[in-house]
């Protein structure tokens, strides 16, 4: 997999919710390089509308969503991309693995159709960095929690993505199972040379994988902080 150049990820959005659902509307604008973005903050502050409006899975009330200078979304001339023309990444906090599915199916799903040797080859490169090669037969219940995660992360990455979101994916994982994937994920990253998106409300992972943080709170960006190496 060959690194792919800078596409910056440029966001400008508001979302309002039922009084029911969240006590204000989410309103935020920013830019992400490539490298890892934290978005930072307690539960329920927007960390993952934000997260999800930028996928396509929720549809933003206004702004302007654009990945690598193409507008996935805008609500003027109203363009709104499919998720699946957005060529982004996702890891969901609960994984949202196939439980019928084997791992190398898992992953091997939503490749983009680019010939049946590269989409092979790309599968078992991602497979042997995350060191799930071993498990390609096996299905998700019967890994262990960290292995879903490895599983999660390749199936994110061996699509190309140009952007990668992290909805919280590491919360169930020990300390020190959490670092070693985070360590693998951060080597694969830097290949890659796309932005990511990250979202978390645990500071010891923000600093452990982001480089720079955005700091959410009820639905605005407060604050923003580079992370030290």
């Amino acid at each position: 997999m060959n690194p792919q150049p800078v596409n910056p990820l440029d966001v400008r959005l508001t979302k309002a919710f039922a009084p029911k659902l969240r006590r204000f509307a989410v309103g935020v604008q920013f830019a992400v390089p490539a490298g890892v973005t934290v978005i930072f903050g307690p539960s329920g502050a927007g960390k993952t509308t934000i997260l999800q409006c930028i996928a396509g899975l929720l549809r933003p009330d206004a702004g302007v969503i654009a990945i690598g200078g193409e507008r996935v979304f805008d609500s003027a001339p109203k363009i709104d991309l499919a998720p699946q023309l957005r060529r982004v990444g996702y890891v969901f906090q609960d994984l949202a693995l196939f439980p019928h599915m084997t791992v190398e199916e898992n992953i091997s799903f939503g490749i983009r159709k680019n010939g049946t040797n590269h989409s092979n080859q790309l599968v078992r490169d991602v497979m042997e960095r995350f060191r799930i090669a071993r498990l390609a037969n096996h299905r998700p219940g019967e890994i262990s929690g960290g292995e879903r995660q490895r599983v999660a992360l390749a199936r994110a990455l061996v699509t190309e993505p140009r952007l990668l979101l992290l909805d919280e994916p590491f919360s169930a994982l020990d300390d020190d199972l959490k670092l070693e994937i985070i360590a693998d994920l951060k080597q694969w990253l830097s290949r890659l040379n796309i932005p990511a998106l990250f979202v978390t409300h645990d500071r010891a992972e923000a600093e452990a994988l982001g480089h720079r943080m955005l700091h959410l709170s009820e639905g605005a960006i407060v604050g923003e902080s580079q992370i030290a190496p």
